[in-house]
């Protein structure tokens, strides 16, 4: 009981500061937005309180769920209006990063020389991977987007990364699908990446990742 209402608790603060970064920025109130983004974060949180304790996870592993979940979204709604993946939540990102693995070397020393560089390398799995995309695709991914992947890859590790991005991808690819059939959108139009990461990284901290 105590883990949900945490969740819940989490996730209505990080809805009240979502709201007003979006108010900040485009100087809007729209109250369709902001009851579909409550349900969205209540949602979210009463999932991760419900199956985080059924998955026996602890408060830390919790906490850094929600973190993620919650720039994520905050990212995805900045990216879905501007196509553009703001600094400020790739030094978010970095900095709780950052922190958890220093919790984590006094917590379980054990292990933390191992988590770290598995961070490092999935941080360099996903910059190289963007990087080669941008490459090949000439300018079809931005440089926002290989910062974000490379800052979730130091967040998630590996394994995690790997089924964001899976997620992510297939879902990008679907919806340009179903926009090109209804021929609402040409193959040669830009589609933003945020909110589709931000569907990964919900599911997959949903599913335990």
């Amino acid at each position: 009981m105590v883990n949900l209402v945490f969740c819940i608790a989490f996730m209505l603060t990080a809805y009240i500061i979502t709201i007003f970064i979006y108010k900040k920025r485009y100087n809007t109130n729209n109250l369709k937005q902001n009851i579909m983004l409550f349900v969205i974060y209540l949602s979210v949180g009463i999932a991760i309180g419900v199956l985080y304790k059924i998955y026996a996870f602890d408060i830390l592993k919790t906490f850094k769920a929600l973190a993620i979940i919650s720039i994520a979204l905050i990212t995805a709604g900045i990216d879905y209006r501007e196509k553009i993946i703001p600094n400020e939540a790739i030094v978010c990102i970095i900095a709780v990063a950052c922190v958890m693995m220093i919790i984590n070397a006094f917590t379980n020393s054990v292990e933390a020389l191992a988590i770290f560089i598995d961070s490092l390398v999935a941080m360099l799995i996903g910059v190289v991977l963007f990087a080669a995309s941008k490459a090949i695709s000439k300018n079809g991914v931005g440089m926002g987007d290989i910062k974000l992947v490379g800052a979730l890859g130091l967040y998630l590790r590996t394994y995690a990364l790997m089924g964001v991005l899976l997620v992510a991808l297939v879902s990008i690819a679907i919806y340009g699908l179903i926009k090109v059939i209804s021929k609402k959108a040409c193959v040669k139009d830009e589609i933003p990446f945020g909110p589709f990461v931000a569907f990964g990284v919900t599911t997959c901290m949903i599913l335990g990742f």
